[in-house]
């Protein structure tokens, strides 16, 4: 067993988060029709919302929601979810919870394919490292896999959870390097602004030993990380 008492209480949030999304999902049968009003959004295969970065966030917020209402509805459970103040597109996560003296940060990633970006980089260094310096955080990459198809309830066309899973940025080793996106917001490049990328088999080949997962380790990452590009 870990003696990482870090690592284990963001371990245990982990398993706690991946089943409360799962009974709220569970709930729908794990098919989600998406309506305004009375119509469904997605009836026609050639709607502009499937290809547009907005299906990401509809997701996000749904999830979002449902986990504020369970984790406050349901006594039993231990940590309560809260969305993060102000909007996601200025922020790198979507909610947050308190695990005693950690702040866990959740990062809803709704993927549909194979979708290895975690955040803008800077983005990530304001709010992981820079913001709150004084308190000790956690970065979890929560991701839903989903795809849009025929119901075979009711013939009608839904969003499909496949599957959860997660990580956290804290279980990553960045030091000898790490991979990004170009994008940038601005008519000059900047490299910050590029998208963190973490693929599973980056994942597998950078693992920070147990004994080493921590806030202090993973925030020495991110400023290398950060001061290097600029």
């Amino acid at each position: 067993m870990s003696t990482n008492k870090y690592y284990e209480q963001i371990k245990h949030f982990q398993e706690k988060i991946t089943k409360y999304a799962t009974e709220i999902f569970k709930v729908y049968g794990n098919e989600l029709q998406l309506r305004l009003e009375d119509y469904n959004l997605l009836t026609n295969d050639k709607n502009c919302l499937e290809s547009s970065t907005a299906f990401g966030y509809i997701i996000e917020e749904f999830l979002v929601s449902k986990l504020e209402i369970y984790s406050e509805n349901h006594t039993e459970n231990d940590y309560i979810i809260k969305r993060t103040d102000g909007s996601t597109t200025t922020s790198s996560y979507d909610c947050f919870s308190m695990l005693g003296d950690i702040k866990a940060l959740v990062n809803i990633k709704a993927d549909k394919n194979n979708n290895n970006a975690i955040a803008a980089i800077n983005k990530l260094y304001d709010d992981y490292v820079l913001r709150t310096p004084g308190e000790t955080k956690a970065y979890l990459v929560f991701k839903i896999h989903y795809h849009i198809g025929i119901s075979e309830r009711d013939s009608k066309r839904k969003i499909f959870i496949d599957s959860i899973d997660s990580f956290f940025l804290e279980e990553i080793d960045f030091s000898k390097g790490h991979h990004q996106d170009r994008r940038s917001w601005s008519a000059e490049y900047k490299a910050n602004s590029g998208r963190l990328q973490a693929t599973s088999a980056f994942r597998r080949e950078h693992k920070v030993t147990v004994k080493d997962i921590s806030y202090k380790n993973t925030t020495a990452m991110l400023k290398n990380l950060f001061d290097n590009n600029c």
